[in-house]
């Protein structure tokens, strides 16, 4: 989301672009959506190939122009054949966007991964989850200096024991991080690791020599690991002896669930609170769950997969939004979660779009897959659905709370 502009990327596939009257196969998305109750789509990029997944786009303002950096993966984030890539497109006429530039390798050869990133338009430096040659299938954090889109200059890279292919293994698949979620103005990276269980924060006081200041893991027990990470500092803390460590520091984080199979059976995924007050002895405090009943037995994915990261464009900031989070649940839709106690989280709302004769098949079952959540800067929800029931406009009324 940013201003009067909804950037969406698609999942592989095949429909009509209703501009052109012709089939195009599925990439990016623009949307108008200065009147959010009729977005209007002004633009389509189709991807560079059928079946690519079109995923994580970035928009960033440079030297008066704009642009989208969009992640786009052939056959499959899991798989290390086909061309994975990160796309640059200049944006600044809507209707007509225009191909800038594409990185397709590190120095040490072509990518093997590519999943999502983080483009911090001021600095103009994209911090992306990709791999390498020399790696272990999966991805890890790669720096790229994108502040001239036309001539991408690779800057970083940093990743954790046993991703290497020269480390020992540490387990039956090596780790791999998700995204980065960052935070320039205090030169943080807050890093999730969904595959080993791992959560990191880094200090890019020095981009070009990440130092690591905090690691947690929640391996093995809890299914997935980190997903999506905000940090929540300076919090206020209700029922604390005043001057006496009432004001503590989080992080906040989910998993993602995984159990779209019905022969799958996994530890239920969820909200995380992680008070990091003292950075050296980062201690859990508290875990919120939506319960099963009636979303469980209703087929496709049920549990935690993404909350909001940015509102327009920006970093979330979580005192800033009424203390709340707007969570993707997959079948469960959207929950809004009241954090300002970040040891009582409280669900205040929820909205779970209705299934379309356009919602897909999820082994077996017709059901809502909230995918993705993003704020716009009044304050509305976007949701994205994975099984391709569309992108929904959601208002929650605060003033409920």
């Amino acid at each position: 989301m940013r201003g009067d502009w909804c950037f969406v990327g698609h999942l592989p596939g095949k429909h009509r672009n209703p501009m052109t009257g012709k089939d195009e196969p599925n990439g990016t998305s623009i949307l108008n959506i200065a009147d959010p109750a009729r977005p209007e789509l002004v633009a389509h990029i189709p991807p560079e190939q059928d079946d690519d997944t079109c995923r994580a786009v970035q928009f960033a303002r440079r030297d008066g122009r704009d642009y989208i950096v969009r992640v786009s993966e052939h056959e499959g984030a899991k798989s290390a054949t086909g061309r994975k890539a990160l796309e640059i497109f200049d944006v600044t006429d809507r209707a007509k966007p225009a191909f800038v530039s594409a990185i397709t390798e590190t120095p040490n050869g072509p990518l093997t991964w590519a999943h999502k990133g983080w483009w911090d338009a001021a600095s103009g430096l994209y911090f992306v989850s990709v791999g390498e040659q020399g790696f272990r299938m999966g991805g890890h954090l790669c720096v790229w200096d994108l502040s001239t889109p036309s001539q991408p200059h690779f800057v970083a890279r940093h990743w954790l024991a046993g991703q290497r292919e020269s480390e020992p293994s540490v387990g039956e698949r090596a780790p791999t991080m998700h995204h980065p979620i960052v935070d320039m103005k205090n030169k943080r990276a807050y890093l999730g690791y969904p595959w080993g269980g791992d959560l990191e924060v880094l200090d890019i006081s020095d981009v070009a020599k990440p130092k690591r200041i905090l690691h947690y893991s929640i391996a093995p027990t809890f299914n997935k690991g980190p997903h999506t990470l905000l940090p929540f500092m300076r919090v206020k803390v209700p029922d604390f002896a005043p001057g006496k460590g009432d004001t503590r520091d989080f992080i906040l984080f989910c998993n993602e669930a995984n159990n779209a199979k019905p022969s799958s059976v996994e530890v239920r995924t969820m909200l995380y609170v992680l008070d990091v007050t003292a950075w050296e002895h980062p201690m859990p405090v508290q875990t919120w769950r939506l319960a099963d009943d009636p979303y469980a037995s209703a087929g496709g994915r049920f549990g935690s997969h993404q909350f909001a990261e940015t509102r327009d464009g920006e970093l979330y900031d979580i005192a800033r939004n009424d203390d709340l989070l707007f969570f993707a649940y997959f079948n469960a839709g959207m929950r809004v979660v009241d954090v300002r106690d970040p040891f009582r989280p409280r669900e205040v709302g929820h909205y779970v779009p209705p299934v379309t004769d356009k919602t897909l098949d999820t082994y077996g079952h017709r059901v809502i897959q909230t995918n993705d959540v993003d704020i716009d800067r009044r304050g509305l929800a976007y949701l994205s659905d994975r099984a391709g029931t569309g992108l929904h406009v959601v208002e929650f009324d605060r003033s409920a709370i």
